[in-house]
């Protein structure tokens, strides 16, 4: 078999995970692409967590100050995911949030694409997010949330999709059919308060949306 730069990195992928379990050698090891393709992350996100904790896949974990873990309500009905953050939520802007949609900000469940976090990104952080995206991907498999909630990028990397999110911010669109709502992220707002208003009526057509369900 032609061993693709890909096929590598999944290998890296599943020899680490064995190693989290414990196991230092593995004999007669299947190289197929079978084989590592079809390797599981674990279903439990205590595990799930673990594992990431162990991740050393790309540059980021070399030079991390941080693991940007998930926390909040684990069965929640709503996941929030940045791209890269660890907030405060006691800002002004998740105060907002709860207040327009009726929630208890921590009774969600918040998480990152990227797992690690660095004060010395790269410009381009294409080949780290295609390895990091799997973790997210297993979170929202385990929570099953009936809403996604998106701030800034996140959607762009979650949907694949390279609209400017100013110009889809509260617009409904269908991840694994579940129902995922862009907004503008927690730092552009601070930054540009005039954008506020904007972010109330976003928060709005979402509240009419989950209400619907």
């Amino acid at each position: 078999m032609n061993v693709t730069n890909e096929i590598k990195n999944e290998i890296i992928i599943l020899l680490n995970k064995e190693k989290l379990f414990g196991f230092d050698y593995i004999d007669n090891f299947d190289f197929s692409e079978s084989r590592v393709l079809n390797n599981k992350l674990p279903n439990i996100i205590e595990t799930l967590n673990e594992h990431i904790s162990n991740c050393s896949l790309c540059e980021l974990s070399k030079m991390k100050s941080l693991s940007n873990f998930a926390g909040g309500n684990k069965e929640s009905d709503i996941v929030i995911v940045s791209f890269s953050s660890e907030y405060d939520l006691s800002d002004k802007y998740f105060f907002d949030m709860k207040e327009v949609l009726n929630i208890d900000i921590n009774d969600i469940y918040m998480t990152n694409i990227l797992k690690c976090g660095s004060n010395k990104y790269k410009n381009n952080l294409d080949e780290e997010i295609r390895k990091c995206i799997v973790y997210l991907e297993q979170e929202i498999s385990i929570i099953k949330p009936k809403f996604i909630i998106t701030l800034g990028t996140a959607f762009n990397y979650i949907m694949n999709n390279h609209e400017n999110v100013l110009d889809v911010s509260s617009n409904v669109y269908k991840y694994k059919g579940i129902k995922l709502f862009p907004l503008l992220d927690v730092d552009f707002i601070n930054k540009n308060p005039s954008y506020k208003n904007r972010m109330f009526t976003d928060l709005k057509k979402i509240k009419i949306t989950m209400d619907k369900k």
